[in-house]
């Protein structure tokens, strides 16, 4: 496993842990809207408004809301969590395939190009592939720019198949 796998799937698992415990919290919110009392008849109520198998990090993140005097904030907590993790900076996977090893000049020169053209942070990573003989693939995301030797000679071979 290459580290750019490593970091789709960990982007993967934050996704599922953040998502879930927004869309947890979300719903959570409307019941306890008009919570009062003491400590212990706030903490029955958020147990009556949490599902049986909510996580503990998220029914003691509640309880200390409730214990700080904070639980009627829950909803504006809510939106700065969103937009916490709006803010976190999402990497888009890039590799650059040679037929041999590009100097540290080449690199810089083809990574600043990159990010030039796609205006995206890239986790950007270089590849050697002799099989492709000369030039370059280049692989953003969903996108494959595909100018190597082999496939120029392939796409000529073709060409002279075809007449």
């Amino acid at each position: 496993m290459t580290a750019a796998d490593e970091q789709i799937y960990a982007r993967g698992l934050y996704d599922a842990v953040i998502g879930s415990t927004l869309t947890t919290l979300q719903a959570v919110a409307p019941k306890l809207t008009h919570a009062t009392g003491s400590f212990e008849a706030l903490q029955s109520q958020i147990d009556a408004a949490l599902a049986p198998d909510t996580p503990a990090t998220i029914r003691n993140f509640l309880l200390v809301l409730a214990r700080d005097g904070m639980l009627a904030q829950l909803p504006q907590v809510i939106k700065a969590f969103e937009q916490f993790g709006a803010g976190v900076t999402r990497l888009t996977r890039a590799e650059v395939i040679s037929a041999v090893p590009l100097s540290s000049e080449q690199q810089e020169r083809v990574r600043q190009q990159l990010q030039e053209q796609y205006q995206t942070p890239l986790d950007l990573h270089f590849r050697v592939d002799e099989s492709i003989i000369g030039g370059l693939i280049i692989r953003v995301g969903d996108h494959v720019v595909d100018n190597s030797l082999r496939t120029r000679l392939n796409n000529v071979q073709r060409g002279m198949l075809a007449s």
